[in-house]
């Protein structure tokens, strides 16, 4: 907790009076994190205009892009099952955030006629675990965090059954 406190530039007292205790310190770094990830994704889908075939990569790779800057908070993921409901709702309402996001695009592309996947929901659920799952495979941040993004995106694509001659 002092490390915490050093580091965050305030007394201990004070990061107690603003989060409580531990598990409040915990929480507001897992809702922070997940925040940042979801308002990256919620630019990255705007950017990819009204095309769920490009808006999908894109969202992808902005949320690969967030574990692979700071693989540490992901690694905190599972953790949650440790705090207690209030606090893991809090987090659980972000998350679901970012699977909703992503799921609306896959059904706007499967609605188009331009994504093929059978079932949207599971899919989408297999696309977040392959982004969770980076800090796995990568210690620290790989050389080049972009070309390993887009080629998630691609591998997303493929998973929804786009073709681009379609």
């Amino acid at each position: 907790m002092r490390e915490i406190s050093q580091r965050a530039g305030v007394t201990m007292p004070t990061l107690y009076y603003y989060h409580g205790n531990k598990e409040g310190i915990f929480t507001a770094l897992l809702e922070c994190a997940t925040k940042d990830v979801l308002s990256r994704a919620y630019a990255a889908r705007d950017e990819g205009g009204d095309k769920p075939e490009v808006r999908l990569p894109y969202v992808v790779e902005s949320i690969l892009l967030g574990t692979l800057v700071d693989p540490r908070m992901v690694a905190l993921e599972p953790d949650i099952r440790f705090l207690s409901a209030p606090n893991r709702d809090r987090f659980e309402r972000v998350r679901t955030g970012i699977e909703r996001l992503l799921l609306g695009i896959v059904r706007e592309g499967r609605r188009r006629g331009l994504f093929t996947v059978a079932d949207p929901v599971l899919t989408t659920r297999a696309l977040l675990d392959m982004c969770d799952a980076i800090p796995g495979w990568y210690v620290e941040c790989p050389p080049k965090p972009h070309a390993v993004a887009q080629k998630y995106g691609a591998i997303a694509l493929n998973a929804v059954g786009y073709r681009a001659d379609t």
